[in-house]
C-alpha cells in the first residue's frame, strides 16, 4: 500500500493501486473503499480500537 501524506507529513490514506483500494482510519475508525470491475464502490466502516 501507498502511504498518502498531507503538507504536514500526516497519514491521510493508504492506497492500493492493485487491489483498488482506499483504506483511511481516524479517531478510532477504519473506512475501506474498494472498487469493482463494474464501476460501483464497496465501503465498509470497523472500529479499531
Amino acid at each position: 500500500m501507498t502511504e498518502i501524506r498531507n503538507l504536514a507529513g500526516k497519514l491521510v490514506c493508504r492506497v492500493d493501486e492493485v487491489a483498488s483500494a482506499v483504506e483511511i482510519v481516524s479517531k478510532g475508525h477504519k473506512t475501506s473503499i474498494r472498487f469493482n470491475e463494474s464501476g460501483t464502490a464497496e465501503v465498509t466502516h470497523e472500529k479499531t480500537k
